[in-house]
């Protein structure tokens, strides 16, 4: 009798829940997340700073300048940004206090001006890599930015263009593992043409 009574329960319809059926798949997750690599190498370092940009990762993007938090073998550095030479002198003023939380900052803006799912095309042209010691390289290129503006959208430019000297070094992170990151960087203008500057588009995206 237990058994035919065990039977009969199992057999009973659950109101509003067919436990059987095939679940309704959850949309993917909205928005652009590149994949970081610890960037143990230089070339690591290069491929987080255009991987996370073409892909308006601000979170991660950040991630590839100088912290506080990170220690050289001399001392802690801090983050600089030296803007393009021929900026007037009223906009100079954007970046007296300019620290990776400013870089994050612009690049999350801009994402929220583009349509959603966007991504930047990132050129960088005749890089050049001197590393002359084992926690310190320099880099410099030449860079095209293609933003996909709307038609309607003005205020941006759909195309930023020149060159960028940075300084990189090897530090201790906060979690103990050494990593390379950008402690400086310098923007020039385009050696031909007079396309806006990476500078330019920093500014328009700081106010």
């Amino acid at each position: 009798m237990k058994r035919l009574v065990v039977l009969a329960l199992l057999t009973l319809p659950i109101a509003g829940c067919d436990l059987f059926s095939t679940r309704t798949p959850e949309p993917p997750t909205s928005g652009n997340t590149f994949i970081w690599t610890p960037a143990t190498t230089v070339s690591y370092l290069l491929d987080n700073f255009t991987g996370t940009l073409q892909a308006l990762d601000a979170s991660n993007y950040a991630r590839v300048f100088i912290a506080s938090s990170d220690s050289t073998g001399s001392g802690s550095k801090a983050f600089t940004f030296t803007p393009s030479p021929n900026l007037d002198q009223g906009s100079r003023n954007v970046f007296l206090v300019w620290i990776p939380e400013s870089e994050r900052q612009w690049l999350s803006k801009l994402q929220s001006l583009l349509v959603k799912g966007s991504q930047l095309t990132v050129i960088l042209s005749n890089p050049v890599i001197d590393q002359t010691a084992s926690s310190s390289a320099s880099f410099s290129a030449d860079y095209t930015i293609s933003i996909p503006v709307a038609s309607s959208t003005t205020a941006l430019p759909s195309v930023v263009q020149g060159s960028l000297q940075m300084q990189l070094v090897n530090v201790t992170t906060e979690q103990g593992s050494k990593e390379w990151r950008i402690s400086s960087w310098s923007d020039f203008q385009p050696k031909t043409g007079s396309a806006p500057t990476w500078t330019d588009l920093k500014v328009k995206l700081s106010s």
